[in-house]
């Protein structure tokens, strides 16, 4: 399975939103990632349809995590729409497919660990191991 950009810098943007203590300019959010900003405004638009980040315009506005209990499946679902490890989901050859059950482990494996690993806890291990904190 290979994520695509768009799901990668989605969850690098998420877990530098979980570092920030006030609203997150694109242009913060850009310097502090690498991604342009023009990218990052097309990230955000998933992301906001989801309720996963909240936007406030305005001299002191800028993007914040919506909640707090958001997981990397929520922001990879947002983000990627269904991801899979292989192409299984409409497959009608279950039967003949001698490696249909590995991908059908190795499907419920990812969607189970993605829905366990929480953007905070991601930030929070970031924060500990940065003096200052932030990415």
């Amino acid at each position: 399975m290979k994520l695509s950009t768009k799901g990668r810098y989605s969850l690098q943007t998420m877990v530098y939103l979980a570092t920030c203590r006030e609203n997150c300019s694109i242009r913060s959010i850009s310097e502090a990632t690498g991604i342009s900003s023009g990218y990052l405004e097309q990230l955000m638009i998933p992301l906001r349809r989801a309720g996963l980040v909240q936007a406030e315009r305005g001299v002191q506005g800028g993007y914040r995590l919506a909640k707090a209990d958001i997981t990397c499946r929520d922001v990879l679902a947002a983000s990627e729409g269904d991801f899979e490890p292989a192409p299984c989901k409409n497959c009608t050859r279950t039967d003949a497919c001698k490696t249909h059950q590995i991908w059908s482990l190795l499907q419920s494996a990812v969607v189970d660990f993605s829905s366990q690993v929480t953007i905070q806890e991601l930030a929070s291990h970031l924060v500990e191991s940065e003096a200052g904190g932030g990415i």
